[in-house]
């Protein structure tokens, strides 16, 4: 008899987590925003007398239900960058339906909340120190929780909602050029130069860019310069060229727009785009200035735009060695998306990767062997 009953009381609680829109006592999703990157602190604090932007909404199905119906809402935070290695509750909300006879809640709805007990609590520490000095909540996972109670007991539990968190940091251009103090060792031989620039896991994220040529006679400074006329983008009513998500190079048109031309100066930044709580939040690299040079016979064909990676990663003086006339690897480019590093076949396009890491400290280079 025990068995049968336990069975009944598992069929019946599936029902009511696998089929909601059937239920006459239950809440029923009807939006909620996942696709949202980085969060004020503000919009998780209910309590503030000004509405918040709606996270989610859900519809309150009570047909069926009995008297003394009240919403708990849950949030918790997992986010190992700040040391919370596990979900940690950090907010706890109320909503008493019989008081008000709504049809909907939102976040804005919730009408007695309290914030967490971080008393001797390390984890809860953490996440007030980082509020506190950032005004955002961190990079992780939120779980969001709603149980529908009668007289403080539960009769329908909605299935945990999970959102990630995942504001980017860091934007730093590669490739070409360099600051304006670096001008006399920022140039490229191509006047179709691959742009490069590395940012941190950001698949979310739209990247856009500008181009524009820098006379050191005419622009005051880099910014004067950004401002004005653009090679890229050619439409001049648009600020940058859009080049979709999570894009990390731009190689220069060779056709449909305007050659860049050897002795002249060109400077660029990239812009990157991503939804927060309240609209759309606007990065911007810094600005790279570089020069057209042309090559002669005592010069490195600079055509490979991965040559100048190559040549940053194992250093100037080893990279001549090889690269220029009478080295082993003169006249020598790239050929095909792979390369072999440490025994390993990796994507070329890695390079960069590389190169970050090294100049962040992270990665050193040992040896250089020519096979």
């Amino acid at each position: 008899m025990g068995i049968h009953r336990i069975k009944s009381f598992l069929y019946i609680i599936l029902l009511a987590w696998g089929f909601p829109a059937e239920c006459t006592c239950c809440l029923i999703e009807q939006y909620f925003n996942e696709n949202i990157l980085s969060y004020p602190f503000s919009f998780f604090d209910t309590g503030t007398a000004a509405n918040q932007p709606v996270l989610y909404q859900y519809e309150i199905n009570r047909e069926s239900c009995a008297s003394n119906l009240s919403i708990e809402v849950e949030y918790k935070i997992f986010s190992p960058e700040i040391g919370i290695s596990s979900y940690e509750t950090f907010y706890t909300g109320n909503i008493v339906l019989n008081a008000i006879p709504i049809k909907y809640f939102t976040n804005n709805e919730i009408q007695s909340a309290s914030g967490p007990i971080i008393s001797g609590n390390a984890k809860l520490e953490s996440l007030i120190s980082y509020v506190s000095q950032s005004g955002k909540m961190p990079n992780g996972k939120y779980l969001i929780h709603f149980t529908l109670n009668s007289s403080d007991e539960p009769i329908f539990i909605v299935p945990p909602k999970i959102i990630e968190v995942q504001s980017p940091v860091t934007l730093e251009l590669l490739s070409p050029g360099g600051t304006l103090s670096e001008l006399s060792n920022a140039y490229t031989f191509s006047t179709v130069p691959l742009f490069t620039w590395f940012s941190d896991y950001c698949p979310l994220c739209d990247y856009a860019i500008r181009v524009c040529e820098y006379n050191q006679n005419e622009h005051e400074s880099l910014e004067d310069a950004l401002v004005g006329w653009s090679l890229v983008p050619m439409d001049q009513s648009q600020d940058y060229y859009s080049l979709g998500w999570n894009a990390h190079s731009f190689q220069y048109p060779s056709v449909g727009h305007f050659d860049l031309e050897v002795g002249k100066y060109y400077l660029w930044q990239v812009r990157r785009s991503f939804s927060t709580a309240f609209d759309v939040n606007h990065d911007y690299s810094g600005i790279n200035v570089f020069e057209v040079r042309s090559p002669d016979k005592l010069q490195l064909d600079y055509s490979d735009p991965y040559l100048s990676v190559i040549e940053s990663i194992i250093g100037t003086d080893k990279f001549y060695l090889l690269f220029s006339p009478g080295g082993e690897l003169e006249r020598f480019t790239t050929d095909g998306d792979a390369i072999w590093i440490n025994e390993d076949e990796i994507h070329i396009g890695a390079l960069h990767s590389i190169l970050s890491e090294i100049k962040a400290g992270n990665a050193t280079l040992e040896s250089v062997r020519i096979k």
